[in-house]
């Protein structure tokens, strides 16, 4: 199978020099160009092949930029989320019950006699 997935490639490789010879060949009158800074006076090919680079550069650009952004976006929210997995595992490592003893009462306990802070006698 591998001399299959070869075959394949080295054929498609040829189809596309053939393809390119061809379109070159056919393409081959000067085409005079103006932009911003100048002017080229090129082959019809070059400034197809001119046309097609430029275009992908702005592509990758634009997709760059977005892809930066949805990287940014999700280590914040893998940082979030690390973080609230840490405050979830430190709750699940609390005592269930408050120890007994005289730190465990806080000012708002009742006393064993029923009697609380605010409450008059």
């Amino acid at each position: 199978m591998p001399w299959l997935r070869r075959l394949i490639g080295i054929a498609l490789f040829v189809a596309v020099l053939v393809f390119g010879w061809t379109f070159a060949n056919r393409n081959a009158e000067p085409v005079h160009i103006d932009y911003l800074v100048g002017t080229l006076d090129e082959p019809g090919w070059v400034a197809a092949l001119l046309a097609v680079v430029l275009g992908a550069v702005a592509a990758a650009l634009v997709l760059g930029v977005q892809v930066a952004r949805l990287a940014l976006t999700a280590r914040r929210y893998r940082k979030l989320a690390s973080g609230l997995e840490e405050e979830v595992h430190q709750l699940r490592n609390l005592p269930l019950a408050a120890p007994e003893g005289p730190t465990a009462r806080g000012l708002g306990a009742r006393s064993p006699d029923g009697g609380g802070i605010g409450r008059s006698g």
